[in-house]
């Protein structure tokens, strides 16, 4: 059978602007029916005969055509593909927009997900970071704790009252093997972690990030008592 006829029926799976990643389609459905280099071929052809769409290298979806043109995936639909079934999470200022910690946006979304083979793509203006892992709830709180913290100093406009609300939260329903979850998987700076040990330690949340850390270094991190303070006047 023709490669692309193959490749078609087993298309068929995938709705219209649904994301294909071309090495892991080839893998699970087409390789045992041709080789890479007719495979790629007859996407190349496909794409010239707007059969499919080359949204970036590696990435390909079925266009969807209306009445006023092709319409590619939007933003809002590769995120969610990339997220979706706890495979990923959102990062950076949209992460920092949504939980009102800064009115600041950015033009370049970031996403780690579990869904890419590669370890970064850049898809459109969404900027993806391959991390092997299971984004279940405690561990995306874990996450989004930890980049807050990270970037404590470089986010821009940040809302004090917002940040300490942020650290109660995240005290109140510390989950210790999440967090060593996610320290296994993600490697945060030795001041990222002193400084989350800090905002446990001031709520009285028993941890064990001592270990994580070196008795004879000082870190860089602000004093609770004085964002408090601070967060006051």
């Amino acid at each position: 059978m023709n490669s692309r006829i193959i490749i078609e029926e087993r298309l068929a799976r995938y709705s219209e602007n649904e994301l294909i990643f071309a090495s892991r389609f080839y893998r699970e459905h087409c390789a045992d029916s041709m080789s890479e280099a007719a495979y790629y071929k007859s996407l190349q052809r496909m794409c010239e005969a707007e059969a499919l769409t080359k949204i970036a290298k590696g990435v390909y979806c079925k266009p969807l055509k209306t009445r006023f043109g092709t319409v590619l995936p939007s933003e809002k639909e590769i995120i969610r593909a990339l997220t979706q079934n706890s495979t990923g999470m959102v990062v950076g200022y949209t992460l920092y927009n949504s939980m009102q910690l800064t009115t600041q946006v950015s033009k370049n979304i970031h996403v780690y997900s579990s869904s890419l083979e590669e370890q970064k793509k850049q898809v459109g203006s969404v900027s993806l970071q391959n991390y092997q892992m299971n984004f279940e709830e405690d561990v995306v709180r874990t996450i989004q704790m930890l980049e807050v913290l990270q970037n404590y100093y470089k986010i821009q406009d940040l809302n004090q009252l917002q940040f300490l609300k942020m650290c109660e939260q995240y005290a109140s329903s510390y989950n210790s093997e999440a967090c060593e979850y996610v320290l296994a998987k993600i490697k945060y700076l030795k001041r990222t972690i002193a400084f989350l040990q800090k905002v446990l330690e001031y709520h009285n949340v028993p941890n064990r990030l001592n270990r994580h850390l070196s008795e004879l270094s000082e870190y860089r991190i602000p004093s609770m008592e004085a964002l408090y303070e601070t967060a006051r006047v």
